[in-house]
């Protein structure tokens, strides 16, 4: 009597979850370059605009001080306005091309920030939809997009700040009496952001070494 030897085991398919398909992934660079050309062009474009409307009123964010309860005829006598309870847009005129390239320059640099950005994400994308995260230079791209979050981030709001003490030392609104003040605020969100990509970028430079030693031990 003759026995049937064992089936082999067939192997279990590999049911591991991909987050992003090859073809998504060379999409999303696609769509990194289309989005970035548009926002270093713009960003240009709209600080050039400004340049051009020297005299026009310009808009600066200022804080209100001293101005208290505003009443406001028809609220009745004991409804009123508070000011001063946060930034406000102050439009200026007779202004100068100084004022308009700072109050709009942090636009124009957040601009090119997400311009070369898009171009560093567009390669590391590519990278890894060839199978290839650990690529050299993939580290230093993820670290340049933290910088230049950090760039577009300290710009966007240092560059309006100058603006707003220029119109306001033109209209001789400044010193300790003045009721108005320019307004600096740093998001923090974006820092904190670019803090991560650095350690990701760590983490990725340390992949990188690995897998030169791996590719060396075959």
């Amino acid at each position: 009597m003759t026995t049937c030897p064992d089936p082999e085991p067939v192997a279990a398919p590999d049911r591991r979850l991909s987050y992003a398909s090859p073809g998504l992934l060379r999409f999303l660079a696609g769509a990194c370059t289309v989005v970035g050309l548009v926002a270093a062009v713009f960003g240009v474009a709209y600080v050039i605009n400004g340049a051009t409307q020297a005299q026009a009123p310009v808009p600066v964010s200022v804080r209100v001080h001293h101005l208290g309860h505003l009443p406001i005829p028809g609220l009745g006598q004991h409804s009123w306005v508070q000011a001063g309870g946060g930034p406000v847009t102050l439009h200026a005129a007779g202004s100068t091309v100084a004022e308009w390239l700072a109050s709009r320059g942090g636009g124009a640099i957040t601009g090119l920030c997400v311009g070369l950005g898009a171009l560093l994400l567009r390669r590391l994308l590519l990278s890894i939809g060839r199978g290839q995260p650990f690529q050299r230079g993939n580290a230093a791209r993820i670290a340049g997009i933290a910088g230049l979050i950090v760039v577009a981030t300290v710009a966007a709001s240092v560059l309006p700040y100058v603006g707003a003490r220029l119109v306001l030392d033109r209209l001789d609104l400044r010193g300790a009496g003045s009721p108005v003040t320019a307004d600096l605020t740093i998001a923090v969100v974006p820092l904190l952001l670019a803090v991560f990509l650095l350690a990701f970028a760590e983490a990725f430079r340390r992949g990188t070494e690995l897998a030169r030693d791996a590719e060396g031990l075959v």
